[in-house]
């Protein structure tokens, strides 16, 4: 039998199905948007894939649920260089892969699937938006960039950034009724590899395959 000429991927995270627990975060305490410091978004971060993705961890990412939508903090430990728009995968970026409803079974993006980007210096006043991609019949407005809400700190040896995505931003999202999300992300670097949480670039392409994106119980 001749050897297939195609690649199969084998990192690790391949092998995986990656599962985790996202925390609801009271926001009657005032510890939502924009108050939300380091040591609350510690009881937050979630799990660290690096390993598994057979990459270099240069990033700690926090998460937390609520009613009104998601939160995230993200801190970097690389030095902030350059963003860029619309290719912000070729700059220092965050970007956000989400699914509401957490289907498994389809192998493209669903209504319920979000692909954000986040960028800790605007670029000719693009800050953050959704650029999500869909098959025909699954097509509905994607959000107003404006309603993304994110408060950014660049510092000499690294940034964070502190990022909200408000429920009617979030095509489903119902954590009454789905207590699951589908979740990844790729955190990249102006001149270096990206960080990944589920799927890895180099072996699938990631804001299409939410089939492979993690599943986060929202506890």
């Amino acid at each position: 039998m001749p050897f297939s000429e195609e690649f199969v991927p084998i990192t690790p995270i391949n092998f995986f199905q990656v599962t985790a627990d996202c925390r609801h975060l009271s926001v009657e305490k005032g510890l939502s948007f924009p108050n939300l410091k380091d040591k609350t978004a510690d009881k937050f971060l979630l799990p660290d894939t690096s390993r598994l993705c057979s990459e270099d961890k240069f990033a700690d990412v926090s998460m937390a649920w609520h009613e009104d939508g998601l939160e995230f903090f993200v801190r970097v430990q690389e030095p902030f260089k350059h963003a860029y728009f619309p290719s912000v995968d070729l700059g220092d970026s965050v970007e956000l892969f989400i699914d509401t409803r957490d289907v498994k079974t389809a192998g493209f993006n669903t209504r319920f699937c979000h692909h954000f980007y986040f960028l800790a210096e605007g670029v000719e006043g693009h800050f953050a938006g959704e650029i999500t991609r869909f098959r025909t019949e699954d097509v509905h407005p994607l959000c107003d960039p404006n309603d993304l809400k994110i408060k950014s700190l660049i510092r000499s040896g690294g940034y964070s950034m502190h990022i909200f995505i408000p429920s009617h931003c979030l095509y489903g999202y119902d954590p009454a009724q789905f207590n699951r999300l589908g979740f990844s992300y790729r955190i990249n670097r102006c001149d270096g590899f990206p960080q990944h949480f589920s799927v890895v670039t180099e072996d699938f392409a990631v804001e299409q395959q939410p089939s492979l994106w993690a599943s986060l119980k929202l506890v």
